[in-house]
């Protein structure tokens, strides 16, 4: 089938975890019912929407809108439109992604994210199939499909009050669950060969590395939290430092997040926070030196040459810090962004560049 030849280009992988995904997107798409897919962060949920708007046969554009990455107080603007002179600085109509989604697809990413006042007004978009721009009053007809992605729980959410349960009903009409890249390792060396082709294209000056078979068996029993993401980001990296070679285990261990096993575990994060010190979020002063330290309590990192990858070791420093935010505020992105210093659509692009796991934390007595 054509279709079948385009998922395959599209969505790499011979793993039968993948082969269902695709076989889920060639039997939703015909049909105009509104897809969830489901899975962690980086692993690809936008290719699904892509799928599905492609195979559907929609004339439309494909609009993509990351729920978590627009602040809330101007991700209603971007949905659906505003008028001129309704707020300050709207010195001119605008359309919404939602009309700008008339004959094709809208895809929500991070849909868990949305504020809830805003879930009420999306949900009287698909039951009415009517917009209306913020100081407007008249009701625009749209006709798009409508794909959402989360990597959260959002049933859980739901039974928590914390996501209407109208709208997941609205959106989950039919589930895809995307595996992580852990569960399907399989694929890994047919996902390094599109990812190499991709990156020809867009990186002209590259020649991207490959891998000798015992590195291949060691990336292989890495873990990959931030799945194909981290997967494209890691290839990326490798062939700016090593153009057109072939790397084994001693080139590639250095620029893993752990050096002996390629594993994050729990064990290892908490020992990089005893590095950086325990020291409360929220007193942690927003300043150059907030993480200074005497030049002898990291002389142990060079003792023996140990080669250190600088900017592996501050990006683990900044995911940490950034989940310990998160946990001292609850799981809010706001406050968590208040605690470190930076506007919310910072954090978010941060959150998801991680792949950081927003849980449902138990506020602390």
């Amino acid at each position: 089938m054509a279709g079948s030849k385009f998922l395959d280009n599209l969505i790499a992988g011979s793993s039968e975890q993948i082969q269902d995904v695709r076989q889920h997107i060639e039997l939703a798409a015909p049909y105009p019912v509104n897809v969830l897919a489901v899975g962690p962060t980086g692993s690809g949920k936008e290719l699904i929407a892509k799928g599905i708007h492609k195979l559907s046969g929609r004339k439309g554009n494909f609009v993509a809108v990351n729920s978590a990455a627009i602040p809330s107080e101007l991700l209603e603007a971007e949905l659906f439109g505003y008028e001129k002179g309704s707020f300050t600085g709207a010195d001119k109509a605008r359309k919404g992604k939602v009309e700008e989604a008339a004959a094709g697809t809208l895809f929500l990413d991070e849909i868990g994210d949305m504020p809830f006042s805003l879930q009420a007004k999306l949900l009287r978009v698909l039951e009415t199939k009517t917009v209306q721009k913020i100081g407007s009053e008249k009701s625009i007809p749209v006709d798009f499909r409508l794909v959402c992605a989360t990597h959260t729980d959002i049933g859980d959410l739901a039974r928590q009050g914390k996501f209407r349960a109208d709208l997941l009903y609205r959106i989950a009409v039919y589930t895809i669950e995307n595996p992580p890249l852990s569960d399907r390792t399989e694929d890994l060396e047919e996902l390094i060969t599109v990812l190499s082709m991709r990156l020809k294209k867009t990186e002209k000056k590259i020649l991207p590395a490959s891998f000798d078979p015992e590195a291949m068996g060691f990336l292989r029993a890495y873990s990959w939290p931030g799945n194909i993401r981290e997967l494209a980001n890691f290839l990326q990296k490798c062939s700016v430092l090593f153009s057109g070679q072939t790397l084994g285990v001693d080139e590639i261990k250095p620029l893993m997040p752990n050096f002996e096993t390629g594993e994050v575990s729990e064990i290892a994060q908490a020992s990089l926070w005893d590095v950086v010190g325990q020291t409360a979020i929220n007193d942690i002063p927003v300043s150059t030196g907030a993480l200074a330290k005497e030049k002898g309590d990291f002389a142990e990192y060079f003792a023996e040459n140990q080669p250190l990858n600088l900017n592996e070791f501050i990006s683990n420093i900044e995911k940490t810090l950034i989940t310990t935010a998160l946990e001292h505020a609850n799981g809010g992105v706001e406050k968590a962004a208040q605690n470190l210093g930076l506007k919310q659509s910072e954090l978010s692009e941060k959150i998801e560049f991680y792949g950081v796991i927003r849980k449902s934390y138990k506020s602390k007595s």
